[in-house]
């Protein structure tokens, strides 16, 4: 009896050592595969705030692309996401490459360095797996007893971001000349002369839904939100319950349009004027939600019968008058040809002045006018606009209290009635749905709420591309 229990202790000692022996083994392997998923995830963190932080940089130019990669390292670098936040890691060049497409394939990803075409590498790939010295080798501490080549595992991790948007309205009209600047010779004013931009004077409003530099007719756009440059989308993708929320928020969801035509449908709808006036806190029969579309930090009005409006005439319209064949502002003849009415204007430098004619462009930007000049920039009979003593002398209306009104019961958005609006290349084919060629971007202050086929927008200058891209999203 004895020899049999001591037999059963011996074999219960066997398998309790073979259990042992197994629970060891799997502890060790949680313990590795835990080591390298904690190394996957660290990993993961640091390739999105990388590229996060490289895509915010990427305006379509070379210093763009450079700052990206510099700033993508300098993310890697901070103590927050590496090593249990106890270090940051280096980033190689080889790790960072930029693309035209987040899904580009391998072969389009390029270093900053040899991208083709910088207007286009607006989207970033951080791969920590292409980079040296290696960042996802783990150490073992079980595996390798098992086999040598377990004793170092590799992981890593890949983050794709960029911009999807471009703060771009999907309103669009025609370019009224084809200089980017030009000078507008008035005796009066000579030897200084004033900046045209694709024909446009800043200071002066204009009524963007009746302009035509080719006839007598209105010609304006809906510029696709959703299509791809350089072909034509779904007549769904131009329809007004589409273009309605874009309107709304000033924005189109293609990233770029660089060279390329964009699809843009003729008339643009009068039914989504009311979008506009989400800016002036008019969200009530607009379409407009106040989060997605907030009001402006200043919905006030302009021009308008105050007591204290800074003109010496006060305007019949929110924006000059449009006459004639080509279908023009009355601002746009020369000194010689002096518009009918006082009030023919409307009003002037509410938020960008009238600039100098310079070529080429002075580094710091054109020089604006004095407000002693407005009688020569715009003569009008019986007697021409001036400015006020009450004109702000050190920044627009819009910026000064006395001018402002504040919106009340929604959030304002400071420069939301600031319209980036697409100047085409005109005339364009005869049709509802045509590809046109964009010449440039203009800066349109809108001056009061739109109504039914008027919309008053200010001149301010042009734009840029890279300075309209939306957020940096994370892709993939």
């Amino acid at each position: 009896m004895a020899n049999r229990r001591r037999r059963q202790r011996g074999a219960m000692l066997i398998a309790f050592s073979i259990l042992l022996i197994v629970v060891l083994g799997f502890i060790g392997l949680a313990l590795d595969v835990g080591q390298v998923i904690g190394r996957k995830t660290e990993l993961q963190n640091l390739a999105d705030n990388a590229a996060l932080a490289a895509a915010a940089e990427l305006v379509g130019t070379p210093d763009g692309l450079a700052a990206a990669v510099a700033k993508a390292k300098s993310s890697a670098a901070d103590r927050s996401v590496w090593r249990r936040r106890m270090e940051g890691a280096i980033l190689s060049d080889a790790s960072i490459r930029f693309a035209s497409a987040p899904d580009a394939p391998a072969g389009d990803w390029h270093a900053a360095g040899a991208v083709p075409d910088p207007a286009t590498a607006l989207f970033v790939r951080v791969d920590t797996q292409a980079n040296d010295p290696a960042l996802g080798r783990v150490a073992t501490a079980f595996l390798g007893a098992w086999s040598p080549a377990l004793r170092t595992l590799d992981t890593g991790a890949r983050a794709v971001a960029g911009r999807t948007s471009l703060h771009l309205t999907p309103l669009a009209i025609c370019a009224l000349s084809a200089s980017a600047a030009s000078p507008r010779t008035n005796a009066a004013l000579l030897p200084a002369v004033e900046l045209l931009e694709y024909g446009f004077r800043r200071g002066v409003a204009y009524n963007l839904l009746k302009l035509n530099p080719h006839g007598p007719a209105a010609e304006h756009f809906v510029l696709n939100p959703l299509g791809r440059p350089g072909m034509l989308g779904s007549p769904l993708q131009v329809s007004e319950p589409s273009v309605l929320p874009f309107v709304c928020s000033g924005t189109v969801q293609y990233p770029h349009i660089g060279s390329a035509q964009v699809h843009v449908h003729r008339p643009f709808p009068a039914a989504l004027w009311t979008a506009f006036n989400a800016r002036f806190n008019q969200h009530g029969g607009s379409g407009c939600h106040p989060v997605t579309a907030p009001p402006d930090t200043n919905i006030r009005a302009y021009p308008n019968a105050a007591a204290n409006w800074w003109m010496t005439n006060t305007p019949d319209a929110p924006s000059a008058l449009s006459t004639g064949n080509p279908l023009l502002s009355v601002a746009d003849p020369e000194a010689n040809a002096t518009p009918p009415g006082v009030g023919s204007y409307g009003p002037l430098w509410s938020f960008s002045r009238a600039a100098r004619y310079s070529n080429p462009r002075p580094a710091g930007g054109y020089l604006p006018f004095a407000t002693s000049d407005w009688t020569k920039l715009y003569p009008a009979a019986p007697a021409a606009p001036a400015a006020k003593s009450s004109y702000p002398t050190d920044k627009s209306p819009y910026l000064t209290l006395a001018y402002q009104t504040a919106p009340t019961g929604n959030t304002g958005v400071a420069q939301r009635r600031l319209l980036h609006i697409a100047l085409l290349a005109c005339p364009l084919p005869a049709g509802s749905d045509v590809l046109a060629r964009v010449r440039g971007i203009g800066r349109f202050f809108m001056t009061a709420p739109a109504s039914n086929g008027v919309l008053s927008a200010e001149f301010a200058g042009l734009a840029s591309e890279g300075s309209l891209a939306g957020p940096a999203e994370l892709l993939r």
